[in-house]
Order: structure tokens, then C-alpha cells, then sequence
């Protein structure tokens, strides 16, 4: 997937996106979650792993549409049932 983020393109994949998080722990959750490894990541770390941007540099909806173009599971942090492993 092809995006652009505060006027620089970056390229990125479901694989790379794997790849990126594999020894990465996931940071505390917010509003939003996405799934990764069975495993729920804030969309902004995942972003900021992708473009080695700091969180600060890009919005929760930046964050969000990207992870949805991915085609990543994205849900309220408020649908994580007790039974999914965070």
C-alpha cells in the first residue's frame, strides 16, 4: 500500500507491518486498537513504525485510515473482549 503522510510517500505491507512488530510490545491503548501477532497495537505506533515518524508528527485518523487501507482489524478499544489477548 502506497500513502502519503505529511507530503512524503511511503510504501508498506501486511508482511512489513508483521516484520516491524514482531519484537515490538504494544504501547497502551487508547480509543483504537489494531490486531497484529493476535496481539492489539494503538494504529499510531504501528504508523510510527512504518514511517519512523514520533506519534506526535500524524493524527489518530491518519493512523486509523492507514491501518484500514492495510486491511487490518481495526476496532474500539471498548469491543476488546476479555477473551482477546492484548
Amino acid at each position: 500500500m502506497d500513502l502519503i503522510l505529511r507530503g512524503k510517500p511511503y510504501s508498506v505491507t501486511v508482511e512489513q507491518v508483521q516484520q516491524l512488530t514482531q519484537d515490538v510490545d504494544p504501547a497502551p491503548l487508547a480509543r483504537y486498537a489494531v490486531r497484529v501477532h493476535n496481539r492489539w497495537y494503538p494504529p499510531k505506533q504501528i504508523l510510527s513504525l512504518i514511517t519512523g515518524l514520533p506519534v506526535a508528527a500524524f493524527t489518530t485518523q491518519d493512523a486509523y485510515r492507514a491501518m484500514q487501507r492495510l486491511g487490518l482489524e481495526v476496532v474500539e478499544k471498548s469491543a476488546i473482549t476479555q477473551e482477546d489477548p492484548s
